[in-house]
Parts: C-alpha cells; structure tokens; sequence
C-alpha cells in the first residue's frame, strides 16, 4: 500500500533555549557547512566553551526546538560534512530531515 501526504512546516530560527535538547538523529551524509547555511541561514553559536562543537544553529519546527551542530569535529565547519540534529524528541529529527531536503 501506498500513501501520499502533505506536511506544513514552520521553521524559525533563533529566539529559543537549547536547554534539554540531546542527540536525536543526523542531517543526510555529505552534507555541506554551505547547504546547512542555505537552508537556515548562519549559526547563531561559534566554538562553545568545552570546544566539542564550532557552529551551532537553534530554533523551532511546529513549535518543537531542534539545534543543529558539529559534535566534536576536527574540521572546520566550512569543511564538514558530519551533521547532528538535537531535540527533545526523536520525531524533531525526522522534520528537520524533511524540511531540509525539501529546501
């Protein structure tokens, strides 16, 4: 059986505490610093305190709070391709995911 369905997503960016957010899954492998930057705009954090991550995007899909980030990379963000995506709930992955393959 096939099912087709239509998905509105909201995004916005900023504005939003990562507080509570945790790994929840990946962007697609390869993807590039530059095509993260497209779709989101800038990363809203450069290199945190602890030096695990170099670029750090948050915000908000339906209302859920999601972050994007570099784990503990040895690249440059310009560089990578190894993308995590946070959240407080694993289905904020699965949006991520769609809403950035769709744009």
């Amino acid at each position: 059986m096939k099912v087709k369905a239509e998905l509105d997503l909201k995004v916005e960016m900023g504005g939003v505490s990562r507080d509570g957010t945790g790994l929840e899954g990946y962007l697609p492998d390869g993807t590039r610093y530059e095509d993260v930057v497209r779709v989101f705009g800038a990363p809203h954090l450069g290199m945190s305190l602890d030096g695990k991550t170099k670029a750090e995007w948050i915000g908000r899909i339906n209302g859920l709070v999601f972050t994007i980030y570099d784990y503990k990379s040895k690249l440059d963000p310009e560089r990578n391709t190894d993308w995590h995506i946070g959240g407080k709930k694993k289905f904020v992955a699965e949006l991520v995911n769609i809403y950035f393959k769709a744009n």
